[in-house]
């Protein structure tokens, strides 16, 4: 009788262990404190955000890797150099239970990097000379703040905003399946030229269907960002004033074929300019007036995803050939020690006219979501050893 009742009591103890491991392998809900990093990048001539504060390199998923090429030949490096967008302690996410293609919601303001100007040369993009930045970054938003636009919103309904689950894309406006290619002026297009303007996204294999939308707004800081465009030597030298485009969140993650637009303010035109050896602007002098026209950017984004994304431009800058070529893989793993990890990308491209260039340029997006360590499952492994050990001791 008395070893029924031990065999018994292993039993409860046991089963008790097992049905706590079992339930943080499963399907359990659980909320942890987030972390993560986010960047953008948008080929040779502007990266935004541009500056970050904190590191896109790490191990495994949380390197951000990019492969680019120019024309010719292609190289995987980090995603941005300058670095990726860190996440704002403290924030907490919830998820449908751990293992790969768990659903979750994003916290909203989960990525910060405040304002601070920065002056970055750009010596292989002429006449561009350099950027001046003074953007921040945040998001993402409860809601959207800005009305969705572009070629496929027509009379859908937009996608549920800041879930991330399999199979997202069948509520994203208008697409018809987890792969496709667009092209600016033909959502149906096969190749780059079949398009109105020199540019494509592309969204592959290579990933999970995994995604979701979730946009991050750019504001400006205290001073306004600018471009300094220059066609000789010396001068004369012109600011081009990048709009704040603090009114509204980024396309690029918020839905399939978003638009959205933004005009700068007139800026300064100098007779001459002083550059560092190390082509940094100096000095200018002989003011000409507020006459550099105002700088138009023309932008479409697109969904975050686990699979693999291509952007590219073709034609001509500044009347030289310009191909750009950038494409990314996500990720959605989890580790021996049960810690899911997954690795976001998103596409997007931009138009812009910058007084009397225009710049044709693809964007990648990437974003790294770590999850915590199965704390739950190794209190469970912890539970069902206890269990077995007390049951031993009995008998």
């Amino acid at each position: 009788m008395h070893a029924i009742r031990l065999s018994a009591a292993r039993l409860l103890l046991v089963g008790f262990g097992i049905v706590l491991f079992g339930s943080a392998a499963g399907a359990v809900p659980k909320t942890y404190v987030f972390s993560g990093k986010l960047t953008s990048n948008r080929g040779a001539l502007i990266n935004i955000p541009l500056i970050g504060n904190t590191s896109c390199d790490g191990a495994g998923l949380a390197k951000l890797t990019l492969m680019s090429g120019h024309g010719g030949a292609s190289q995987t490096h980090l995603a941005n150099n300058y670095g990726c967008v860190a996440h704002v302690p403290g924030k907490e996410i919830s998820t449908t239970g751990a293992g790969v293609g768990g659903a979750f919601v994003f916290p909203t303001k989960a990525f910060s990097r405040p304002p601070s100007g920065n002056v970055l040369v750009v010596p292989a993009a002429t006449p561009i000379k350099q950027i001046f930045t003074s953007f921040g970054v945040t998001g993402p938003r409860k809601t959207p703040i800005t009305p969705l636009g572009g070629s496929m919103v027509g009379s859908y309904a937009p996608a549920a905003f800041r879930h991330f689950e399999k199979g997202a894309w069948m509520t994203q406006t208008g697409r018809q399946g987890s792969m496709f290619t667009w092209c600016w002026g033909n959502p149906a297009c096969a190749k780059v030229t079949q398009g109105t303007r020199p540019l494509i996204v592309k969204y592959t294999g290579g990933g999970s269907a995994f995604g979701g939308t979730m946009a991050y707004v750019v504001s400006s800081g205290p001073n306004p960002s600018n471009i300094a465009v220059a066609a000789a030597p010396g001068g004369p030298i012109g600011f081009g004033i990048l709009a704040s485009m603090g009114s509204g969140s980024q396309p690029t993650g918020r839905g399939y074929a978003v638009s959205k637009s933004d005009m700068g303010t007139k800026g300064p035109v100098w007779g001459m300019y002083q550059a560092s050896a190390m082509g940094q602007i100096t000095m200018v002098s002989f003011y000409l007036g507020m006459t550099f026209p105002k700088v138009y950017n023309y932008n479409r984004g697109f969904p975050w995803t686990t699979k693999t994304v291509l952007a590219r431009n073709t034609g001509t800058f500044a009347g030289n050939p310009r191909v750009t070529t950038l494409t990314a893989m996500g990720g959605d793993d989890v580790t021996a020690m049960g810690k899911r990890n997954i690795s976001l990308v998103a596409g997007g491209v931009a138009r812009s006219v910058i007084g009397p260039l225009i710049s044709n340029t693809p964007e990648v997006a990437q974003m790294y979501l770590p999850e915590p360590g199965g704390a739950l499952s190794l209190c469970a492994g912890t539970f069902a050893l206890l269990a077995i050990a007390a049951s031993r001791r009995g008998r």
